[in-house]
């Protein structure tokens, strides 16, 4: 496992490996959402929401370790929180979950069995690429300002 990204930063387990891509799992259990037991969207939000705490307890301890500051590593720390919660968790799972349902009344009364059936589950796929682009440097921008607010 590499110790520093190609750009010269510190690796990060948890962002800069396949560790990663547990952050989608409940976007991935909403598109599947009309095909698949409601328990199984469940547990793709127990997924993410423990990558997402998984990464801030860590980031907390890394500032820790790094800083000794018990006030400065609680910040840190949950800012990451907030920022894997906006932007891992809550946000895209509601865009999905939109996309997947306005797909689905689209759909219900317009298009044969098998494309109402499986449409929306495509429509929802289709988003999740692009969502980062869309929700990350808003939730970045807001999450360092409140991040440097508790930090003066």
């Amino acid at each position: 496992m590499p110790h520093r990204r190609p750009d010269g930063a510190p690796y990060d387990w948890w962002r800069d490996s396949n560790v990663r891509y547990l952050g989608y799992a409940n976007e991935f259990g909403e598109a599947f959402r009309p095909l698949i037991p409601k328990q199984a969207v469940w547990a793709s939000y127990a997924v993410a929401i423990g990558y997402a705490a998984g990464d801030a307890v860590d980031k907390t301890q890394l500032e820790m370790a790094k800083s000794g500051d018990t006030k400065r590593s609680l910040v840190i720390g949950g800012c990451a929180a907030v920022w894997q919660f906006l932007a891992s968790v809550t946000l895209p799972a509601f865009a999905v979950h939109k996309q997947v349902d306005l797909t689905t009344q689209v759909l219900s009364t317009r298009a044969p069995p098998a494309v109402a059936r499986f449409g929306p589950t495509f429509s929802g796929l289709a988003v999740i690429p692009f969502l980062p682009y869309i929700l990350d440097p808003p939730i970045t921008m807001a999450v360092d300002s409140l991040e440097r607010a508790l930090l003066a």
